[in-house]
């Protein structure tokens, strides 16, 4: 069962809009449609990213989480 589609707004100069819309008709698809595909790309590609840095870093000891980080300053009581 697939999940339902999601709605996305954004809101665009009206330079920037004009701008996508002569893309979208030079590429002959539709605003939505060229919208989604370009989306989907950065996001694959920014999730992509993100997994190949993890997989790269993984034995780093680096969590993300300066908390967690042995002698961090000002976590210390005295």
């Amino acid at each position: 069962m697939a999940l339902e589609r999601k709605d996305v707004r954004a809101k665009l100069d009206a330079e920037m809009h004009t701008a996508l819309t002569v893309l979208c008709e030079v590429d002959g698809v539709d605003l939505g449609e060229f919208i989604e595909l370009e989306l989907v790309r950065v996001i694959q590609k920014r999730c992509h990213a993100a997994s190949v840095i993890a997989n790269r870093t993984a034995g780093l000891g680096i969590t993300g989480n300066s908390r967690e980080s042995q002698g961090t300053p000002g976590n210390r009581r005295e």
